[in-house]
């Protein structure tokens, strides 16, 4: 009776902070935005593991990638050092690299640093009377620092973010901050549930003559994830100490995962909605796909509107066929990329956990 009333009164409190979270939210909607639209390299989804699954993460984010999805998820990181990398093979000569470090510092607290970094292809610059000024590029990039703190079975995360904007080959260029609020539970051990807000307050300031100020559109993000173990164990043991008898958990290493997300950035009319699954056929091997089940195709909601997808495959090494003392995984997956003619967009992640 005691622990319910203690999970009732904790999940109370972490509603009411979901709730006024959403309500700044509002207030920001009636802001000018300029266009809603700055800085939209952050609403790309990052890392191969993610784009597989359709971007359905905010309540799994278990790995230092939840900076970009869930920063609550940094309190449920090992101890050990972990490190996620990711590249996008885009066309045009655009490119999106990510490199993201988490880890727990302490029982109930973790840490995070990541790095966001997109750049366009060159392209001709023209004044207003269509005369060419030169070659430009945009060169982006975002560094965020995040930390959670974990409390029995609910999380709350912050994630900071300083943001820059260079044209390369002119004088312009634009600094910013955007700040992620993030919660994650794990409901009576059967299913996880993540929420988050990103880019609250963010802004961009531009050196230009105008002093041109953006506000940056934010997004908010809920979901559930639920895995269904294959091969998980657990027994009774007595322990040789008190003499007690404990239960003993063995996690799955074969395991099918799911993830719903709704997703709704500023200035939609409706949220994507997206399906996720991992399925770990062998403990080296997994298997990933993903797809929206509704969400905005040229300004009609429409059910499997094709606009969000993924699918991808993932290698994990043992570590004793290596001969390395650290644990590795290589992450492929392809997405739906509508700028480039294929349609298609290739990725690539290296994860390494010490």
């Amino acid at each position: 009776m005691r622990d319910t009333k203690k999970y009732n009164n904790l999940l109370s409190k972490t509603t009411l902070l979901v709730l006024l979270t959403f309500i700044i939210c509002s207030d920001l909607y009636a802001q000018p935005a300029g266009g809603g639209y700055s800085q939209s390299y952050l609403l790309r989804n990052v890392g191969a593991r993610p784009l597989a699954m359709a971007g359905a993460y905010t309540a799994i984010a278990n790995e230092p990638y939840c900076l970009f999805y869930n920063p609550a998820g940094l309190s449920t990181l090992s101890g050990n050092p972990s490190f996620n990398s990711s590249y996008s093979f885009l066309e045009f000569g655009r490119t999106h690299a990510s490199l993201a470090w988490g880890q727990s510092i302490a029982e109930n607290v973790g840490i995070g640093l990541a790095i966001n970094n997109y750049t366009t292809g060159s392209f001709i610059g023209r004044d207003v009377n269509g005369n060419q000024t030169g070659n430009f590029t945009d060169w982006q990039f975002a560094i965020i620092g995040g930390a959670a703190y974990n409390i029995e079975f609910a999380s709350i995360g912050v994630g900071v973010k300083y943001l820059s904007d260079a044209l390369v080959g002119s004088n312009t260029k634009a600094n910013g901050f955007g700040v992620d609020f993030g919660t994650k539970f794990n409901v009576m051990d059967l299913f996880t549930f993540g929420a988050s807000v990103q880019n609250v307050l963010g802004f961009m300031t531009w050196n230009t003559d105008s002093k041109e100020y953006n506000i940056l559109p934010y997004t908010v993000r809920a979901g559930f994830g639920m895995e269904f173990g294959i091969n998980d164990e657990e027994y009774s043991s007595r322990s040789t100490v008190s003499g007690e008898i404990e239960n003993i958990y063995i996690p799955a290493t074969r395991y099918v995962l799911v993830g719903l997300d709704a997703v709704l950035t500023q200035h939609e009319n409706a949220p994507s909605v997206v399906l996720g699954i991992e399925a770990a056929v062998h403990e080296v091997l997994a298997f990933r796909g993903g797809i929206a089940i509704a969400g905005d195709d040229m300004n009609k909601y429409e059910l499997f509107p094709m606009t969000i997808w993924g699918a991808g495959v993932a290698l994990k090494p043992r570590e004793e066929d290596l001969g390395l003392p650290f644990k590795t995984s290589i992450d492929y997956s392809i997405s739906a990329d509508y700028i480039s003619s294929s349609k298609i967009a290739h990725h690539l992640s290296l994860n390494v956990e010490f």
